[in-house]
């Protein structure tokens, strides 16, 4: 976590990518990583092949799952990153070095998990934030799962679907509770099911 928190290339990427985008005045140049700390950690320690992210936004999770796939390869161990999101504009940040290794299917997030043809390695569910869209997104992608793949939740602490789906595919669950420091938001948190077997 403290290697995505020092890298000093990916917060000026993050600054000048949002200085020049349309949503300059609504979207904040200054990264903070969040929940996404945890993103980045999974996928140094995992070094997944294939990262799936639903939901990208402005694309600040796609650039530092990017971060993190960079410096796996840099180590000898490639990635590829699949975003998915409805809206065309979405993803602005995810250029430049880091659009290297990623890429964005623009659709409904279910009709482009479709599409996905190698196993999915890392999961991360952060699109249409219903109950029942979510629990789709985990039915579509189960058996594209790679034998130990970890599916993040980021819906975990309002719905128990992932909970759900880690019952019923015989994973364990776990969540990690984020707490924002003096922040009137209470926080949300990752959502984890894994391989029962590690």
């Amino acid at each position: 976590m403290r290697e995505l928190k020092e890298d000093r290339s990916l917060r000026e990427h993050i600054r000048s990518a949002t200085r020049a985008s349309l949503d300059r005045a609504v979207a904040d140049s200054e990264a903070s990583y969040a929940k996404r700390l945890g993103w980045y950690a999974i996928v140094r320690i995992r070094r997944p092949r294939l990262v799936v992210e639903t939901g990208v936004d402005k694309g600040l999770g796609s650039v530092v799952l990017a971060a993190a796939l960079l410096r796996n390869a840099e180590e000898g161990f490639p990635g590829e990153y699949l975003g998915t999101d409805i809206n065309p504009a979405a993803g602005y940040l995810l250029q430049g070095p880091y659009g290297s290794v990623g890429k964005i299917l623009y659709g409904d997030s279910i009709a482009s998990l479709r599409t996905i043809q190698q196993p999915i390695d890392l999961f991360i569910n952060d699109s249409d934030h219903s109950a029942d869209y979510e629990a789709r997104e985990y039915a579509e992608v189960a058996a594209k799962l790679s034998p130990h793949a970890i599916v993040v939740g980021d819906n975990a602490h309002a719905t128990d679907k992932l909970l759900e789906f880690a019952e019923r595919t015989e994973r364990r669950f776990a969540f990690f509770r984020e707490q924002p420091h003096e922040h009137w938001y209470p926080g949300a948190g990752i959502g984890l099911a894994m391989s029962s077997t590690e």
